[in-house]
């Protein structure tokens, strides 16, 4: 936050009461975080039951698996070597999302980015990356929004993993449709060639294993092409990290 935005948010501290920015509720001075504590302990983290290919959490007691009912029909995979995601997008979790992409609500990528952080060390993930880098929005949509929110997370993920985040070696084409709009079968034609590793910018990733960060994944198609793309400019390998991971073909 630049020096003018800490003095203009502190201003509104002393004139509104600051409050919880997904339930609305005032915070009190205790409470330090954006989130109301009884909001963020209905969050269910992705705990040691998840699928590595996809990133879906699983039941109790299943484990690490390596393939699950919501990837099993993307034969073609993800261009990652493992996927980490929050939770489901589904609940109070999704609520955080969407406040963070489309409400304004930029300090709860902090949240998320520590969560995502947590899984990252227990998966044993934090020493196989060496980069860090946020899904890019196409020049356009991060004028319009103001920020691009898987930039937001990936700040602070990078900072705890102690890997640099490198922004802009990853670039949109072109304006792409919303995913949310389309089919399964349309996502993947939507992004097939929506991105590309800057020009002078592939000595960045050549030989290097990244962590490709964004906020929600429902087909996999944008993460794919995403992956597919680092890959093909010289990346080692690519994982994926998700703030919410929505059920395969559901709209998002």
């Amino acid at each position: 936050m630049n020096p003018l935005s800490a003095l203009a948010s502190g201003f509104l501290d002393l004139v509104l009461p600051r409050h919880c920015a997904v339930s609305g509720r005032p915070l009190l001075d205790d409470e330090t975080g954006p989130v109301a504590p009884e909001v963020l302990r209905e969050v269910e983290v992705a705990g040691a039951d998840y699928c590595t290919r996809c990133g879906a959490p699983q039941g109790r007691g299943v484990g690490a698996i390596k393939e699950c009912a919501s990837c099993k029909a993307y034969r073609d995979g993800f261009g990652t070597r493992e996927i980490v995601a929050a939770g489901d997008y589904s609940g109070v979790l999704k609520e955080i999302c969407l406040a963070l992409k489309f409400g304004g609500e930029q300090r709860l990528a902090p949240v998320l980015a520590a969560w995502l952080a947590q899984l990252v060390f227990d998966r044993g993930l934090a020493d196989k990356v060496d980069a860090v880098i946020p899904m890019p929005l196409h020049v356009f949509r991060r004028f319009r929004r103001g920020y691009n929110q898987a930039a937001l997370i990936a700040a602070p993920l990078a900072k705890t993993l102690e890997r640099p985040l490198l922004t802009g070696v990853l670039k949109r084409t072109g304006k792409t449709e919303r995913q949310a709009r389309l089919s399964a079968a349309q996502r993947k034609g939507n992004v097939a060639d929506a991105f590309e590793v800057q020009a002078g910018r592939t000595s960045d990733i050549e030989g290097r294993r990244v962590l490709l960060v964004d906020d929600v994944m429902t087909t996999g198609a944008t993460l794919g092409a995403a992956a597919r793309t680092l890959k093909k400019g010289g990346a080692k390998g690519v994982y994926g990290a998700l703030a919410a991971r929505a059920v395969l073909g559901a709209d998002s």
